[in-house]
């Protein structure tokens, strides 16, 4: 297990100033710096510079935020998780991922696998596109505050017809997603710059259904699957996502990430559980076989003597005095 954090290792210690980035429920990040007061694997103990922080920024358990480091003249920066808060201004932070330059990395990005639905937009103006995801986000974002269908449809009339869509339904889609953005395995490709309809259905409790519109950013060449198909990599920007609905995200992201860190902390109590097999010595060895030789010996007494005896038993007490009564009434019965 040690290999696994030797990057950290070479990259963190105890004293060290960091930059914590962390995400605004409006968008954007808040940045502070911190210092690292302890250092442990994946494990950090941060004491950030403020004693507090701005009504805006909220650092729960659970949160997702980026720890940033500066080696040489490049900055670079790795996702963290806080798994723990001591007081106000310590937080408990697990990392995950690799150290990468801050501008080349993806912010608050992780695979996981989900229902989505999606539709590749053909013949539709930015505009419509956008007018569209209105309808469709409002209309579910009431429906998630409990308004009855009366009340949501009185709602709805005051937009603009919405065009149909000929939603495209993954049941198990696997996909990279972020607070910016998604990477999504499709079966059809499409072309940089291309509009594509979202439908992002979050496992919550109760579960949540988000809209988005994702611009096409890059498509990678296909992969081969084994009956034949392709599947196309397609990342996209979010166009159009409602910060409500960003937060939802992150809120999925730090659950997968949460039990990505349970599995990993199971995985070392089993291997700490273990106990290796030391190997034996040469003395250890002849002692257990004179043992079992001792025990082989005895083993073949043992079944001599119950072999000689079952042929002939020694005699008991009663067939003794049996025999002597014989003997004597013999002998009685001989004389004149």
């Amino acid at each position: 297990m040690a290999d696994d954090y030797s990057e950290y290792r070479q990259a963190l210690a105890t004293g060290m100033r960091v930059e914590i980035g962390i995400p605004l429920s409006g968008g954007g990040v808040f940045r502070d710096w911190g210092v690292i007061s302890e250092s442990e694997e994946d494990r950090l103990l941060v004491q950030i510079s403020r004693d507090v922080l701005p009504a805006n920024v909220r650092v729960d358990i659970g949160f997702i935020l980026d720890v940033s480091i500066l080696i040489g003249k490049e900055s670079y920066t790795c996702s963290g998780i806080v798994t723990g808060k001591l007081g106000g201004r310590v937080l408990e932070i697990r990392l995950f991922g690799r150290f990468t330059l801050s501008e080349r990395r993806q912010f608050f990005r992780t695979d996981m696998v989900l229902r989505v639905r999606y539709d590749i937009v053909e013949d539709s103006s930015r505009k419509e596109v956008e007018m569209d995801w209105e309808v469709r986000k409002e209309r579910e974002q009431m429906k998630s505050q409990g308004y009855d269908d009366f009340v949501i449809a009185a709602q709805m009339a005051r937009f603009k017809r919405e065009k149909p869509i000929d939603w495209q339904e993954l049941l198990r889609a696997q996909l990279n997603l972020g607070g910016g953005g998604i990477c999504l395995r499709m079966p059809s490709t499409a072309r940089t710059d291309q509009l594509v309809n979202l439908e992002l259905h979050l496992p919550h409790d109760p579960p949540r259904l988000v809209h988005a519109v994702g611009q096409v950013i890059h498509v990678k060449p296909p992969q081969v699957q084994r009956d034949g198909s392709n599947r196309y990599d397609v990342g996209m920007q979010f166009l159009f996502l409602d910060e409500r609905d960003r937060d939802l995200v992150f809120k999925q992201i730090s659950t997968v990430q949460i039990t990505h860190l349970r599995k990993i902390a199971d995985k070392r109590e089993v291997e700490v559980g273990e106990t290796p097999r030391v190997p034996l010595t040469r003395r250890q060895i002849l002692v257990r076989a004179l043992w079992v030789l001792v025990f082989l010996v005895l083993a073949y007494a043992l079944a001599r003597y119950l072999i000689s005896y079952s042929q002939a038993p020694p005699e008991s007490e009663i067939q003794k005095t049996y025999e002597q009564s014989i003997r004597k009434y013999r002998h009685l019965d001989r004389q004149p």
